[in-house]
């Protein structure tokens, strides 16, 4: 009886030596696995007790196991190194806590690191404490130097802004005092050159005549000039006015007086109904005005002459306006040219203008969120797109090229 009593509490304490055995195994191969961790994984008491330390934290703060185990991480690595009061509550209250803590390391470098805090339990208490630490020193450094950047940039943004503002306030100024103060002397050249002409009537020859012509059309196309300058430098200023407008009918109206003014012309004007648009209704009757006048005045040399306004609505709640013509139409390699001001892609001794109408129209439908472009083929017309509070103008322009010019009605 005595002999199987021994043979069975021997036999127990193998079976307890050999799990102890396994246990150890177990521990060493996990401590192997979290040696090979990047991250600094520590292991401490609810008083801040450091049990564990791995490599990685060895690696990281520059400590042997042997200088951290049975310290806490303020005793080792600052005040900063430890959990704060609210943190260590939030700990205890949600299991887990997550954020930045600052550390000296062993040759007294600063170290910003993110430290997983997670509670855990035995026997359904709380026991320890396990930290995972990662070293974001360099991001925090590089967050900041790009926070400086921003700060910066947007400082010499906003004095670059300030500049071209004032820049463009000492343009517009400019523009006004050229064009104010010619309008005196161009008034007074007009004025007593049409004297001239009354007075010399009786002995002028043709030339001379024609010479005193010259000099009376250039005065005012220079006064028409100034007026066109000034009206380019008020759309600047312009507070906009958002109304419900009816394109189509602003055009058909526009259609009906050209004919009135030139009643021997015959042209097909073809208006579309469209889209409403919202915006100035000044200020798109000028966009309309000057779109179908060119349409006009480029057609005045083709037989069965046609004009075309239409719109189509886009994804988005945008519109595409178009205005088309079978007219002289233009080179397009120098499209680009059309919306300057002064640009001028015909001959003035063909086509009459002072080469600021585009421009307006590329300034009015710009400060309506809008783009402008145009297509031609040369001897066959032109059509010009505007689009008004669409980002997407660009790709539309791309995507969907002018299409045949109009064809005279029969």
């Amino acid at each position: 009886m005595t002999a199987t009593l021994h043979n069975t509490t021997e036999d127990a304490l193998r079976q307890c030596e050999e799990r102890l055995r396994d246990c150890e195994q177990n521990l060493r191969q996990q401590a192997q696995w979290l040696d090979q961790a990047r991250d600094a994984i520590v292991v401490h008491d609810l008083d801040g007790t450091i049990r564990y330390w791995n490599l990685g934290a060895r690696r990281m703060f520059g400590f042997a196991p042997g200088d951290a185990v049975g310290r806490t991480f303020e005793a080792l690595m600052g005040p900063g190194a430890g959990l704060p009061p609210a943190a260590a509550a939030e700990l205890h209250q949600q299991g887990r806590w997550v954020g930045q803590l600052h550390c000296v390391g062993a040759q007294g470098q600063m170290l910003t690191v993110e430290r997983h805090c997670t509670l855990t339990q035995a026997g359904g208490a709380p026991a320890r404490i396990l930290a995972v630490n990662t070293d974001v020193t360099e991001r925090r450094r590089a967050e900041k130097e790009i926070v400086l950047l921003n700060n910066v940039l947007e400082q010499r943004i906003r004095k670059r802004t300030a500049e071209l503002e004032e820049s463009n306030e000492d343009l517009r100024d400019f523009a006004y005092s050229l064009a104010h103060d010619l309008r005196a002397p161009l008034a007074s050249i007009d004025g007593f050159s049409a004297q001239l002409e009354r007075g010399l009537s009786e002995r002028l020859d043709e030339r001379n005549r024609h010479y005193l012509n010259r000099v009376r059309a250039g005065v005012r196309l220079m006064s028409d000039l100034t007026d066109a300058l000034l009206a380019l430098a008020d759309l600047s200023n312009t507070q906009l006015l958002h109304q419900n407008i009816d394109l189509s009918s602003i055009a058909q109206g526009i259609g009906e007086r050209l004919r009135e003014q030139e009643p021997h012309r015959r042209v097909a004007l073809r208006v579309d109904p469209t889209p409403h648009a919202q915006g100035d209704v000044r200020l798109l009757t000028d966009v309309m005005e000057n779109l179908l006048g060119n349409a006009w005045k480029f057609t005045s040399h083709t037989p069965g002459a046609a004009i075309e306004f239409g719109g189509q609505s886009w994804p988005g709640g945008a519109c595409r306006y178009y205005v088309r013509d079978n007219g002289a139409g233009f080179d397009p390699a120098y499209a680009y040219k059309l919306f300057g001001p002064f640009q001028r892609l015909h001959a003035a001794s063909e086509f009459q203008g002072t080469g600021i109408g585009l421009a307006m129209v590329r300034k009015i439908v710009s400060r309506h969120g809008g783009r402008v472009w145009a297509d031609s083929v040369p001897g066959e017309g032109a059509c010009f797109y505007f689009t008004l509070h669409d980002a997407d103008a660009p790709r539309i322009a791309r995507d969907h090229p002018a299409p045949h010019p109009p064809q005279p009605d029969p």
